[in-house]
């Protein structure tokens, strides 16, 4: 990596972790000075109660709660919750489930003091005005939505996602409780957990790679080889729900500064457009996309393998490289992860609409290890088809 520019390292003030911490939130909220609360979640949490634990936890507050958060959550939902933290005149914004919660939950905080429209702020540093202080309870183990300054959203009229980047999204303070996540069935947490994954592997063969993010990236990269079989088959198992929820804040914290490259690029419009949930579309486009970037970072990927415990040792440069991709494939084949975009239901008469929308995610197209062209995409989704 060349060391000629600055390099940046943007992270959170706080972080509150370990089994149990949920108890905390009082004193997180009162630290923040907190009084009107608008607690962000979703149908499925309620049901689960883990949203009247968290209300329990804060009698003797102003409560409002907003609810309606949807997967891959639309600028429509933001809208709607930022209206809703207005109305309560909110001074503290608790987001409480997986990535799309937390997403929305950072904007509607940021949209309470800037009063223009979540359109306006897609993109870069856009957000004017700093938002009203909000803690992020992550209940899944994939996002990172909890360390990050990003929140990704569908825009369901023109079929695509795009994100809001700014450092008014990041968290006043995350608080990761594994116990949040030991009702999370194995489906949920295998593709979150390749979510991270993802997270960790394209932070590490960035363009905008530093140590810092190195560190990070390749600490997720061990933690959820190691660990994310036992938490997806045997979801009890507290010790592997605390390392895959450490493993996805690790990710969160390298892709914060490192961004991510095309597996997101391509990403973003097969959710768009086909409503693929976003774990999954990584997941199944991770080995594809890594095996067209392959060429451009062989060190890297050889340094990959070795973290995910693959023997490269008087492999050739090119074979240690390869074994990362191995890797990779088998723990998607072992936890259950979809290998074929045919086995999602997409169509190859798709292929060009998905490379012409992701042709425009310079968020992705820039830190990519590997010079991206249109036939580079077109070529890399033909692979993900079962031959």
């Amino acid at each position: 990596m060349s060391f000629a520019s600055p390099q940046v390292f943007g992270a959170i003030a706080r972080i509150v972790h370990g089994a149990g911490v949920i108890a905390s939130v009082p004193q997180e909220v009162q630290r923040l000075n907190g009084a009107r609360v608008l607690l962000v979640s979703d149908m499925g949490l309620q049901r689960a109660g883990l949203v009247a634990q968290v209300t329990d936890l804060l009698q003797g507050l102003d409560v409002a709660q907003f609810l309606d958060v949807e997967p891959d959550p639309s600028l429509e939902t933001v809208r709607s919750c930022a209206q809703a933290a207005r109305a309560h005149r909110a001074d503290l914004v608790i987001g409480l489930g997986g990535g799309s919660v937390l997403d929305v939950a950072k904007c509607a905080a940021a949209l309470v003091h800037n009063q223009g429209d979540v359109h306006e702020y897609l993109g870069i540093d856009k957000i004017p005005v700093a938002a009203v202080p909000k803690i992020m309870i992550p209940t899944t183990a994939g996002t990172g939505s909890e360390v990050t300054n990003v929140a990704v959203l569908s825009l369901k009229a023109e079929r695509t996602k795009k994100g809001i980047v700014s450092r008014h999204l990041l968290a006043d303070c995350a608080l990761l409780d594994p116990e949040l996540t030991l009702g999370l069935p194995p489906a949920m947490t295998a593709a979150t957990g390749m979510d991270a994954l993802t997270h960790a592997i394209e932070a590490y063969v960035s363009r905008f790679a530093q140590p810092l993010t190195d560190y990070f990236a390749l600490q997720a990269i061990g933690k959820l080889s190691a660990h994310l079989r036992i938490a997806v088959h045997h979801g009890t198992n507290l010790p592997a729900r605390q390392e895959t929820m450490m493993a996805s804040l690790f990710g969160g914290l390298a892709f914060g500064s490192a961004a991510t490259g095309m597996v997101h690029g391509l990403a973003m419009p097969l959710g768009g457009q086909f409503n693929i949930a976003h774990g999954i579309a990584n997941a199944v486009l991770l080995p594809h996309v890594m095996r067209w970037n392959m060429v451009a970072a062989m060190p890297r990927f050889a340094q990959i393998a070795q973290a995910m415990g693959q023997p490269v040792a008087g492999l050739s440069p090119q074979d240690a490289a390869l074994q990362a991709i191995v890797a990779v494939e088998h723990l998607s084949a072992d936890i259950g992860i979809p290998r074929w975009l045919d086995d999602l239901g997409i169509p190859r008469s798709a292929i060009d609409a998905l490379v012409d929308d992701a042709m425009t995610n310079m968020r992705q197209v820039l830190p990519n290890p590997r010079d991206v062209t249109r036939d580079g995409l077109v070529h890399i989704l033909n692979g993900a088809f079962r031959p």
